[in-house]
């Protein structure tokens, strides 16, 4: 036989590739642990990680059939799955979150809470920060846990997970986002629709729990368990027992036998087979209740007698109040001054096509305002990570709005008339047309202002975001009505049109000069697009602008009336083909990093870091001072903010004589850590300003529209500490 060396090398060289690649792709993916009983692996949600930031990983458990193990709070006996990290890196990682457990019937007078089948116990990681990217590290944990049948067995498994680390976006793994959605569908909330109440009866060992709510009428509910979140509290093998009563679910429980003292608080979840929300996804939720200090049942009767809360009507106000002075903002005054042109348009000679037109204007501001929040809502339950003026974190719909934009105002200068089409339907009244462009107008007007968030209107959305559906509509509802005030009320009382210019030929300059606000608004997007998708995508959106100018051009120069049929359908298939394309080339631009991934100075001398959970708790931890700036580059209200806030010295001195780390949570793309920072201070959009210190009790928020006097009285609220380090 003869011997071919070089088939032999290749061979070799094969069979070696091969064994690497095995390595690699064994070490990246973590293997699962096979016990008697039980499969266990340790995943993450993530296939990359970033220095200093957060993910989630877990352990998975695939149980043997009829097996159980344990929830945080075992019941009469047990133990749950307990975890010891011991990688070299210096991850935090946070307490296992508890998905709602099953009730199990134990015998001999006894009960346990667990789990079954296959179940992820979730924690929140952080990354050290002096990771290095391009490198990988390995997560590694013991974990602890009882397994039961009839017999109850002690195990444990050793867990690794290997993951590589970037300075780029991370990576998810998409095998676990299912696992780990469905998860987090398990885990307990809190309803702020649903209040709770909590009283011991006289004799001390009979606990009563109400739950009640005004949204929505009850079902007749199947199955209701409290969970108490520590042992010793409550008789387990007891199961609670409950009762619907009118808009409330009364669950009623026993003191525990071995609890020597008195009941002084009730803390658990609240499992329901039905679901707590109208839509029944929601099974459990929280309840922390302090009974040192609360209203006995009979007390808050009286309290739900009124079908709209107090509250409610505060929010409804502050609503309709944020609604009015949108149309003072200056991302909605260009489609409003064309709108009140059409009214002086029409004082003349028609009172009655006045009024026809402001109420259709003020339906398509409502109706915007309710498909807008629908939509948002809608997102939200499915899992998105989104807040109010979410359409202006997506480079292609300010795309489309700068098209728009600068359509409508060469329309305005009267470059071109296309009738009835959308770039000239705010501007045209007066007849069926014009109605339909004072209904687009509307439109028009509530998609420029979402990303307004006026005084009062911050908190609303904010509120509304958490409630029930038909409730958020109304919330979002009083906004639209709120906006449209002002034109349905000048519309419907004519006399009011006196106080305005009488029409004439001076109408026709007043209608070119209208064109420059919308050319600066265009401005405005294009730099907000700029900011969004960089300089290749800027120029993407810069050709599409030329080519919508040729488009237009052919339009103008190949008038309708003046050519033929033929050459009509060929100039507008032509130019239909120049906007299309010249749209499409422009939103293929994808989303960049807006904010620097390092400590960087502004335009007025101020540094700040780039906002992190992580990095604000770490401040904290340190006792430092921290001034947050929730903002977005397409936020006009946040920019005016920051002008005149920060080129104020005396703002600036006093932040840098206090010690302030100053923060920027920039906002402009989609962004769920601060998504759900905005959330946990009630509210869904931005501007938001928050002051940490330890001289505080809470974080102090500050208001929306900012003055250097309003900053400096809350400043010196602070007590200037000595030895506190300026931030430079």
């Amino acid at each position: 036989m003869r011997f071919n060396a070089s088939s032999h090398i290749r061979t070799v060289a094969v069979a070696l590739l091969i064994a690497i690649t095995s390595l690699f792709t064994t070490a990246l993916s973590a293997q699962p642990v096979q016990n008697e009983n039980a499969e266990l692996e340790l995943i993450s949600e993530n296939l990359t990680i970033q220095p200093g930031q957060t993910f989630w990983i877990g352990v998975r458990m695939n149980l043997r059939d009829g097996w159980y193990v344990y929830y945080r709070n075992p019941g009469d006996s047990g133990m749950p799955l307990m975890t010891e990290w011991m990688q070299d890196e210096d991850f935090q990682v946070g307490e296992i979150e508890w998905p709602y457990p099953v009730w199990i019937d134990v015998a001999a007078g006894l009960a346990s809470y667990g789990y079954y089948g296959s179940e992820l116990f979730m924690m929140e990681a952080t990354a050290p920060e002096d990771l290095q990217p391009g490198s990988e590290v390995t997560l590694r944990a013991e974990a602890d846990y009882l397994i039961c049948e009839k017999v109850c067995i002690p195990e444990y498994a050793d867990l690794e997970l290997t993951l590589r680390v970037t300075d780029e976006e991370p990576e998810y793994h998409d095998a676990h986002l299912d696992l780990f959605s469905d998860t987090r569908s398990r885990l307990p909330v809190v309803l702020p629709y649903w209040d709770a109440s909590a009283e011991v009866t006289d004799d001390g060992n009979t606990i009563l729990l109400e739950l009640t709510t005004s949204e929505f009428d009850l079902l007749d509910y199947s199955e209701v368990i409290y969970f108490a979140n520590e042992e010793g509290e409550i008789e387990n093998a007891n199961k609670p027992q409950f009762r619907v009563d009118g808009n409330s679910v009364i669950i009623e429980m026993q003191k525990s036998g071995y609890k020597s003292d008195d009941v002084s608080r009730v803390w658990g979840l609240v499992y329901n087979a039905d679901g707590w929300d109208e839509a029944g996804s929601i099974r459990a939720i929280t309840v922390d209740i302090d009974l040192s200090g609360d209203q006995s049942i009979a007390d808050r009767s009286s309290e739900r007698d009124s079908p709209i809360p107090a509250s409610m009507w505060m929010i409804l106000i502050f609503a309709f109040t944020g609604g009015l002075i949108l149309n003072l903002m200056p991302c909605v005054f260009p489609i409003l001054s064309i709108k009140i042109m059409n009214f002086m348009q029409m004082s003349g000679h028609n009172p009655a096509e006045v009024k026809k037109h402001g109420w259709v204007f003020g339906l398509g501001v409502l109706l915007s305002f309710l498909f807008l929040a629908g939509l948002l809502l809608g997102l939200r339950a499915a899992g998105q990570e989104l807040g109010w003026g979410f359409q202006l974190q997506t480079p292609a719909f300010i795309a489309f709005m700068t098209f728009l934009m600068f359509g409508l105002g060469l329309s305005l200068m009267g470059v071109f008339e296309i009738g009835s089409s959308l770039i000239n339907v705010a501007g045209k009244a007066g007849n069926a047309e014009g109605l339909r462009g004072s209904f687009f107008s509307g439109v028009l007007a509530t998609v420029l202002a979402t990303p307004c968030t006026a005084p009062f209107m911050g908190t609303a959305l904010g509120v509304a975001i958490t409630l029930p559906a038909h409730t958020a509509l109304l919330i979002f509802a009083m906004l639209g009505v709120g906006m449209a005030a002002p034109y349905i009320l000048l519309s419907s009382f004519p006399a009011l049109m006196k106080f305005l210019p009488k029409p004439g030929a001076w109408m026709e300059t007043f209608k070119q000069a209208m064109a420059f606000p919308l050319f600066a608004t265009a401005i405005w997007l294009i730099w907000v697009f700029g900011q969004q998708a960089g300089v290749d995508g800027l120029t993407k959106l810069l050709v599409g602008l030329l080519l919508l100018s040729i488009a237009i051009w052919i339009i103008n120069r190949w008038k309708a009336y003046k050519i033929s049929s033929r050459a009509r359908i060929f100039s507008r298939s032509v130019a239909t083909l120049l906007i299309v394309g010249g749209f499409f080339i422009a939103a293929s631009s994808d989303p960049v990093s807006t904010g620097s991934e390092e400590i960087a100075a502004d335009g007025f001398g101020i540094t700040w870091e780039p906002f992190t959970q992580n990095v604000v708790d770490q401040h904290r931890a340190d006792g430092k001072n921290i001034f947050i700036d929730f903002t977005a580059v397409w936020c006009i209200t946040c920019k005016a903010n920051e002008r005149i806030i920060f080129s104020s010295d005396r703002v600036k001195n006093r932040f840098e004589e206090l010690g302030f780390v100053m923060v920027k949570a920039d906002w402009t793309n989609r962004n769920p850590e601060i998504t759900r920072a905005l959330e946990s201070f009630g509210r869904n959009g931005v501007p938001l300003y928050v002051i940490y210190s330890g001289e505080l009790d809470e974080p102090m928020v500050l208001p929306e529209l900012l003055t250097p006097g309003i900053v400096l009285d809350a400043l010196d609220r602070i007590p200037n500490r000595s030895g506190l380090t300026a931030i430079n």
